[in-house]
């Protein structure tokens, strides 16, 4: 499952693996597949201890060990199916993984005999994992743990009831050296995106408040008399009606009655975009993607800076309001928890650039700072390139420009120009005509 920061990845790790929200999953969505017939496990992510699946500390220990990925991962796969002796179920990792290392056979047998155990009693055995830039502390150790991974996740399609499912950022997908196996192809004509429409989202806010302890029974109230639509409950909770769930039309008369009609004042405001639409098209990236951590943090900062004396929940300056934090958001992670080299190029075009603007004003700012030796001189120190360094450096400023496009931090347009979405160009301090300021 591909899915970008803050699209809940972790969010569906913890969820499926817990069979209450399984439940309550399979009744409020009927047309999902969730039963008795699957048996969920947590394979790595979020875990608080290494019981049950090995912690980012123990994975160090293992690989400075000398043990192999695919070891490791066949072991954690060893244990999650449950093999029987001799596998020493009971034991270290470490004494886990060293007998999988050196009982090949073995291992090949029990795994057929646990697929054939799980056939038998009419089951399929999934094993999640999450949380796949926590592998360890270094890129280093990261790219193969995270490669080893996704050969194990190939290697059980060859069972009947025994599948891996993996939640894991695009920037993995799109590293060489990690997908650079045989027949990996195989395995991302399969994957799934965990992408978010606005429809979505939408369907998602009206959930949450539908369910709120604090306002939820006035909005199933609101949806009841202003759009004639009935709530149901299921499983101790209300249950989105379908239309607000899926038809747009009806999602937008459903915040007009939360954010109005227009993102300005007076008669002519409307030609200032509507809430509903204006909202989720400033938080798009260059990807054409919404998080939902990105969409909640503009809708909670907007409702806190909302005057008590506005007739609405939502009013148009305080949405502007959220989107400028959710920018701010959004940039702190990519800066200072994925990508700390984004900053280094960012850092010359602050105030100094507006978009759409050519790549040779892009250079000139660099040229002028001469950025790119800056970021070639801090990529060889440590600390630096923990994370996902640029891939095109080599290629200079179209590279890096290459680089900023596939993160989604830019676009470039028909003409070649280069855009750059609200939800980063605003912290980012760059301007376009008649968009919403950027920050200071």
């Amino acid at each position: 499952m591909e899915g970008i920061r803050g699209s809940g990845k972790s969010f569906w790790w913890a969820h499926l693996s817990s069979e209450p929200h399984r439940k309550f999953i399979g009744a409020a969505f009927p047309e999902t597949r969730f039963g008795d017939q699957v048996k969920v496990e947590q394979g790595f992510g979020a875990q608080p201890s290494s019981t049950d699946a090995p912690s980012q500390e123990v994975l160090a220990e293992l690989v400075e060990a000398g043990y192999s990925a695919r070891a490791i991962w066949r072991a954690v796969l060893a244990h999650k199916a449950q093999f029987g002796a001799p596998f020493p179920a009971a034991a270290k990792w470490r004494d886990r993984v060293q007998w999988v290392r050196s009982n090949a056979e073995d291992f090949d047998e029990l795994l057929l005999k646990a697929d054939q155990a799980l056939q038998t009693d009419g089951k399929t055995l999934v094993i999640l994992f999450d949380a796949l830039d926590r592998l360890g502390d270094e890129w280093a150790t990261i790219r193969p743990l995270a490669k080893g991974l996704l050969q194990i996740a190939l290697d059980v399609r060859a069972t009947k009831r025994i599948r891996l499912k993996v939640f894991v950022r695009p920037d993995m997908l799109q590293d060489r050296e990690i997908i650079g196996f045989p027949d990996a192809s195989k395995l991302l004509a399969r994957k799934a995106a965990l992408v978010w429409r606005r429809a979505d989202l939408y369907a998602l806010l009206f959930q949450c408040m539908g369910n709120a302890n604090n306002g939820g029974r006035e909005f199933r109230q609101v949806c009841q008399d202003s759009l004639g639509l009935a709530w149901t409950s299921s499983v101790d909770a209300w249950v989105l009606p379908l239309s607000l769930r899926t038809d747009e039309a009806v999602q937008e008369q459903a915040f007009i009655q939360l954010a109005g009609k227009a993102m300005a004042s007076g008669p002519s405001g409307y030609k200032r975009g509507k809430p509903y639409t204006w909202l989720v098209n400033h938080l798009q990236d260059g990807l054409d993607q919404v998080s939902p951590r990105s969409f909640f943090a503009a809708i909670r900062l907007a409702a806190d800076k909302t005057s008590d004396a506005t007739s609405l929940p939502l009013d148009y300056k305080a949405i502007q309001s959220g989107v400028q934090a959710a920018s701010q958001i959004r940039v702190n992670e990519i800066t200072r928890e994925d990508y700390p080299w984004v900053e280094i190029v960012m850092q010359p075009l602050k105030g100094r650039l507006t978009v759409p603007c050519t790549a040779k004003d892009v250079e000139v700012l660099w040229n002028n700072d001469k950025t790119l030796q800056q970021l070639r001189d801090r990529l060889k120190q440590s600390g630096l390139g923990v994370k996902l360094p640029p891939q095109k450096l080599d290629e200079g400023v179209e590279g890096v420009l290459s680089d900023l496009e596939s993160l989604g931090l830019i676009k470039r347009l028909s003409d070649g120009r280069v855009q750059m979405p609200d939800v980063y160009r605003i912290a980012f301090g760059l301007g376009r005509r008649g968009g919403v300021k950027p920050l200071r």
